[in-house]
């Protein structure tokens, strides 16, 4: 009978110290899934939040809330007052900046955040062309509940490979990290729909630059290994001597693109990288009347995309270089190639805009079409 009475006693105590837990009753919570960030007036934080409405009996499945203050967690107390429940930032799916916000920087914003332990190191980062408040407050015919709808647009498109992830956890990893700087996606309002328009590209924490979303495909090309994904290129004829007699552009659309990726520095003195890009893939389409039965054919595709993607990628390295802006990590490749560098962020930074990138692209098509 002995051996039974601990086993009583440590029950009783569950019971005892739940039942004295701080219980949150869903109805008396206010759960923030998506949260924009604008400048306010006298330059204070303006925050909007969005809430899950989890009243069976409400006439929308989210309510929305704007409050001001010096700091995002002034607002957010500036916002209890607003509200008859209390809100709760753990269901956080997406953190908004304005673009005028993020010219000035968001390491603050971003490190509160990240300090908040109910906050997902998964939650999506992006960037508004114009005003975070309007565009969660605006109204859309399909969906009601705005939030779930920028979450949703951004999700997909990351998971489908059509643009870089930028969770908080990527952000601070580059932010952190010597030698390499984070990107985010930019969002706008276009005639009720939310578009991504392309990648933000960062100094540090603050937004120096941008590219659209077909060029942000090479810097997830270098930085990571594709397995899905699609591409759009457009060839003009005046770069080919071997496109057929056409007066159209030659257009091909690349799918379920597969990449590998290697960068190195090849001459310290002088910083010149050498960056060796393998990619296999499935043309899906072409806009021209060309025969793919035909070796010859392909062979010209094959060489017309290298020298293309050869091209743009050494025109978007120009680009970053001349924003100061290291958005594919060659920092991070001399740091790891140079023992006690001591290399800071203000240093290589200056370092980079002067580095010589020699690109290199092997470029198959693998098939064409879906039923060969």
């Amino acid at each position: 009978m002995k051996k039974f009475i601990p086993a009583f006693v440590c029950l009783f105590l569950v019971v005892t110290l739940s039942g004295c837990a701080d219980v949150k009753i869903l109805e008396k919570i206010g759960i923030i899934t998506t949260v924009g960030y604008d400048i306010g007036e006298d330059d204070k934080l303006s925050t909007t939040m969005v809430l899950l409405q989890s009243d069976p009996d409400a006439p929308k499945n989210s309510s929305i809330v704007t409050s001001d203050a010096i700091t995002s967690k002034g607002s957010r107390i500036k916002a209890n007052l607003k509200t008859p429940k209390k809100l709760q930032s753990g269901q956080l799916r997406v953190a908004l900046f304005s673009d005028e916000l993020a010219k000035n920087g968001l390491n603050t914003i971003i490190d509160t955040l990240v300090r908040d332990p109910s906050i997902s190191d998964l939650t999506y980062l992006a960037i508004v062309q114009g005003s975070a408040e309007e565009l969660l407050r605006n109204e859309n015919e399909q969906y009601i509940d705005m939030g779930r709808y920028v979450y949703e647009e951004i999700d997909q498109n990351i998971k489908n490979e059509l643009i870089p992830s930028a969770t908080l956890q990527e952000v601070l990893h580059d932010y952190y990290s010597v030698g390499v700087d984070p990107i985010i996606p930019t969002i706008k309002l276009d005639n009720q729909q939310i578009m991504i328009t392309g990648m933000a590209i960062m100094q540090n924490d603050k937004k120096v630059g941008t590219i659209s979303s077909d060029k942000s495909f090479y810097i997830k090309l270098v930085k990571g290994r594709y397995e899905a994904g699609s591409l759009e290129l457009i060839i003009e004829n005046d770069d080919s001597k071997e496109i057929e007699n056409d007066t159209k552009k030659l257009a091909v659309v690349l799918d379920t693109i597969k990449s590998k990726s290697d960068v190195e520095l090849k001459k310290k003195g002088e910083l010149e990288f050498e960056m060796n890009l393998k990619i296999d893939s499935r043309l899906l389409e072409v806009n021209q009347n060309i025969d793919l039965k035909k070796t010859k054919n392909i062979k010209m595709i094959e060489k017309e995309v290298k020298k293309k993607m050869t091209k743009e990628i050494e025109a978007l390295i120009a680009y970053c270089q001349s924003k100061k802006s290291d958005a594919f990590g060659f920092g991070e490749v001399y740091r790891s190639s140079i023992k006690d560098s001591k290399l800071t962020r203000e240093k290589w930074h200056e370092l980079y805009k002067d580095i010589k990138v020699n690109v290199k692209v092997d470029f198959n098509i693998l098939r064409t079409g879906v039923v060969e």
